[in-house]
């Protein structure tokens, strides 16, 4: 018999391997599989018959797998752990159900969690991963994410979510008026916050950035205090511990309520923020609702 022959065998037993490598008991996956336990004895007999080898060990009170028999329930384990992965992600092509939605850190705490109960408003239950590492759709459990970049991205469906600006904040009173941006940036008693994770990351969020599209003179040899989020940044700032970017989205809260207060103008930026995921998932419904809610949220 043929490779291939065997495998044409052996494949439409997967489920019966996998159940008794799981109950390690004919009669317990018999009862698993919904059929009768002289059913599955007869389908494995017929196995070990076309293959020229035991599967398993027999005797009054238990099977125990042989060397062959380990090989190919793992196989069968495996096979059947794809196919229960494959109908998951299936599942989540229907209407209803929760949209699990990856964003990062600082957009999560500074806008997304307070604009979650609009969601539920808008009929939209959504589950947030927060990850500030790029999200691998093959695994299957996450369906979309929000990032920060030029985008768009190959190999995912991308939808434009907003562009953004970048402006300097502090704390309301921290700078005293009168001066322009470059007087400020040029006191050495002003404390200068940045972000390194996006002074390396290519999406311009950086002083060096900020202050040639501002046409502000910039020492890059300047100290200044680092932190590795955005969302950190801004709560030194709040806190008066200097002056730190902010970009749209992460901003507008803090200013709104009076705790940040913008000190020179906002320049756009080539990156924006863009809602991406695999391309079935940006067929469904749910990835319609969610997108529809973000850009009306975003406006």
């Amino acid at each position: 018999m043929s490779r291939s022959d065997l495998i044409a065998r052996v494949s439409p037993l997967a489920p019966v391997l996998a159940a008794i490598a799981r109950e390690n008991s004919f009669s317990k996956a018999a009862e698993k599989l919904g059929v009768h336990q002289s059913a599955v004895s007869h389908r494995i007999t017929q196995l070990e018959e076309a293959l020229g080898f035991a599967l398993f060990e027999r005797t009054t009170r238990q099977i125990t797998p042989t060397e062959y028999g380990r090989v190919l329930c793992a196989a069968a384990l495996e096979t059947v752990d794809v196919w229960d992965g494959a109908f998951d992600r299936l599942d989540k092509f229907r209407t209803e159900g929760t949209v699990s939605l990856s964003v990062a850190s600082a957009l999560a705490m500074k806008w997304v969690l307070p604009n979650l109960t609009s969601a539920q408003q808008a009929g939209l239950e959504i589950a947030l991963d927060v990850n500030d590492r790029p999200v691998d759709f093959s695994a299957g459990t996450i369906d979309a994410a929000i990032r920060f970049g030029t985008g768009p991205y190959p190999g995912l469906h991308s939808s434009l979510l907003k562009k953004a600006a970048i402006v300097p904040v502090a704390r309301p009173g921290y700078v005293g008026g009168g001066r322009g941006l470059e007087g400020i940036l040029g006191d050495p008693d002003v404390t200068l916050l940045k972000d390194a994770v996006g002074e390396r990351d290519g999406t311009d969020f950086s002083w060096g950035y900020y202050c040639a599209q501002a046409g502000v003179s910039f020492d890059t040899d300047r100290t200044a205090l680092a932190f590795d989020r955005a969302d950190l940044v801004l709560q030194a700032a709040i806190n008066g511990m200097g002056i730190g970017l902010g970009r749209t989205l992460l901003i507008e809260g803090d200013i709104a309520q009076g705790f940040l207060e913008a000190v020179g103008p906002a320049v756009p930026m080539k990156s924006a923020y863009w809602l991406v995921c695999r391309a079935e998932f940006a067929k469904t419904e749910r990835h319609a609702k969610l997108l529809a809610w973000l850009k009306d949220q975003m406006k």
